[in-house]
């Protein structure tokens, strides 16, 4: 401690200028390689970590994927009956949920005497929930009884149900009523009926994040899928119809292992000849969407961590400057050190210290220097991470682990480049270097 004390006062009384440029070259390095290890651990965690905890999550139904990605439906009658779901969970390893999903299509409903824009109304069972992991806030849970009874009810996410009516808890045992048709009787057709019941809110639970909104499309209104079945209906025949599409959750499964197990799966029980298709995607057709969005990541964390790690190298190069005039001003100092009995590696290591301890102090500003811009940094970054833009803006605070990581590589990057000139310092013999001096 002495020596660096003794070292850093003799080069900041000589060159004040360079020492302070050189450590705040060093801080701002460190700065912005942690922030850029903190952009791609949030990325990571909100994007990639959010979509893989779940497991893998696929879509089936009795029919074709077209080029374009769209499904084409079996016309009439499903080749398979409401019993494959069951099938599938039973005989398919790694499958814990799988739940008929029948695509609703009205995109807005009546609610406290307005009209309210659904992003994606949905009839499904209680599984559904457990599917994309949406805990329940307020009411009950959906049951297996609410299916077979073709209750009424409507299950809201939370953003919708404080949109509506402020809070969770008020949403429960309201009225929402999708859009129907009129049905005009009497003289004239002037006694109009609204065929479509009103449905009553039984539960909310817990909105998606925006990512898993977009990719699984997940619905804001969910309701028991016999509930839209009219009175008198042959309920078996229905249900079996509805059960053309559903989804399914695996763990410790691939997507392709996945659908190749679930079409063997089917298959087995209802025929070779019978058309599966199977999606990762939205109840409406498979997209890019997830993939796009997985290389949107992986690209962007691979180039701000790049940029970060040579923007480090290039400001640890003026550690080397310091170093360079350190060895040649002090050959004749360190050729006598030698004399005295001073080894190589002792020389080497006293270098190595200045150069690491000049790195730590600059990564000790950096960390405070990214800490105090890491809150505009991640804002700035904002709009060009889409969905998870939120995310940035709450953000507050770095990631322990960049932190680290980025301290650890600026004490490598400086500890290594102020070493290389201290090679040259000790090369030769006392002697010669001694009447070079």
């Amino acid at each position: 401690m002495r020596k660096f004390l003794s070292l850093f006062l003799r080069h900041w009384s000589q060159s004040p200028v360079k020492i302070s440029l050189t450590v705040l070259s060093v801080a701002l390095g460190t700065g912005i390689l942690i922030l850029s290890f903190s952009v791609s651990s949030l990325l990571q965690k909100e994007v990639t970590d959010a979509l893989q905890k779940g497991g893998t999550v696929l879509y089936v139904q009795n029919g074709t994927v077209k080029s374009d990605g769209t499904i084409e439906r079996v016309d009439g009658r499903p080749q398979w009956d409401s019993n494959a779901p069951a099938q599938v969970k039973s005989d398919v390893a790694g499958v814990q949920q799988a739940v008929v999903v029948a695509n609703i299509p009205f995109d807005e409903v009546s609610a406290a005497g307005k009209s309210w824009r659904v992003r994606s109304a949905l009839g499904s069972g209680p599984d559904y929930f457990d599917v994309f992991g949406l805990k329940l806030v307020a009411g009950q849970a959906m049951t297996e009884a609410d299916v077979d009874s073709g209750n009424k009810k409507l299950w809201l996410s939370e953003d919708f149900a404080k949109a509506v009516w402020g809070s969770a808890d008020a949403a429960l045992g309201q009225f929402v009523q999708p859009p129907g048709r009129l049905f005009l009787r009497g003289p004239g057709g002037t006694d109009k009926q609204n065929l479509i019941q009103s449905y009553v809110v039984a539960g909310v639970y817990s909105s998606p994040s925006e990512v898993n909104r977009r990719s699984y499309g997940i619905g804001d209104a969910v309701f028991p899928y016999t509930a839209v079945l009219p009175a008198g209906a042959n309920s078996t025949l229905m249900k079996s119809f509805f059960s053309s599409t559903f989804v399914v959750r695996a763990v410790g499964v691939n997507a392709d292992k996945l659908t190749a197990s679930i079409r063997s799966a089917l298959a087995s029980q209802y025929g070779e000849t019978i058309s599966v298709a199977v999606w990762e995607g939205s109840p409406r057709g498979a997209s890019t969407y997830l993939q796009e969005l997985r290389q949107a990541v992986s690209i962007f964390s691979v180039s701000v961590n790049v940029l970060g790690l040579v923007l480090l190298l290039i400001s640890s190069l003026g550690i080397f400057s310091v170093m360079v005039v350190e060895s040649l001003g002090r050959r004749k100092e360190i050729s006598l050190e030698r004399a005295l009995g001073a080894s190589q590696s002792l020389v080497l290591q006293e270098f190595w210290s200045w150069s690491v301890a000049l790195s730590l102090l600059g990564a000790a500003i950096g960390v405070v220097l990214a800490w105090v811009l890491s809150g505009p940094v991640l804002g700035t970054l904002a709009p060009l991470v889409g969905e998870v833009s939120t995310k940035f803006q709450s953000a507050a605070g770095l990631d322990p682990w960049a932190v680290v990581a980025g301290v650890v590589l600026a004490l490598g990057c400086g500890g290594v480049l102020g070493l290389l000139p201290a090679f040259s310092a000790v090369r030769g013999t006392i002697a010669d270097t001694l009447r070079e001096a």
